[in-house]
């Protein structure tokens, strides 16, 4: 099994969203062996829910969530919220480590509430640090050098094989690539059976690059 994962960051509006979702599920052809995950921001999750529920392997995730279980947090959009909302969540991304100072302790929070409440976490690490402090939580983890975020520049193969193996995985653990993955660099990681598929940021906000990615598998 193959995971696509999209992450849409802070972009689409109803409308886009509206678009992008229609003109997806018409081109996306049987996904027996790949598992597609559209990650919008919060506002379009239900939309999204709604219009891929039934579609063979795919799911709606979301791109964060609080380290806060439920309360007077003005803002916050907590796991017991998502709950039946969304399969999939997005921790730990390095834009969130960057941007908002998420430390390990906050990520490690987010993991707890994700499991307690019945949602796969998606645990994005940048080097073995990141991975050694939480080891063993997750099923899905999404190495995310940070040179090659929305940089362009996607690392190499080879050396994200290297990283792998540092890592020393259970056999049942998911390693996904996110960094600058496009439709011509995709198979060049898949080919290798080490990497089971892609954390993916700009090249999923088209749906006809998205597909083009997912066909690579």
């Amino acid at each position: 099994m193959k995971y696509f994962i999209a992450n849409w960051k802070a972009n689409k509006n109803l409308s886009q969203t509206q678009d992008y979702i229609n003109k997806f599920v018409e081109i996306i052809g049987a996904l027996e062996q790949s598992k597609v995950i559209i990650c919008p921001p919060y506002p379009l999750v239900s939309y999204v829910k709604e219009k891929i529920t039934g579609k063979n392997n795919l799911h709606v995730g979301a791109q964060d969530l609080s380290m806060f279980e439920e309360g007077s947090y003005t803002g916050e959009v907590t796991a017991k919220t998502l709950q039946g909302l969304v399969d999939f969540v997005i921790i730990g991304h390095s834009e969130r480590r960057k941007n908002f100072n998420e430390t390990q302790e906050t990520v490690t929070k987010k993991l707890v509430l994700a499991k307690k409440y019945q949602i796969e976490p998606v645990l994005c690490i940048r080097n073995i640090e990141d991975w050694q402090a939480v080891k063993d939580q997750v099923k899905i983890v999404a190495y995310e050098p940070v040179a090659a975020i929305g940089t362009g520049m996607n690392e190499d193969p080879k050396k994200v094989i290297d990283f792998k193996k540092t890592l020393n995985l259970k056999p049942e653990t998911v390693f996904i690539y996110g960094g600058s993955v496009k439709s011509d660099n995709a198979n060049s990681y898949l080919e290798t059976k080490e990497i089971e598929g892609f954390l993916i940021g700009g090249a999923s906000l088209d749906p006809e690059s998205f597909k083009k990615i997912i066909e690579s598998a």
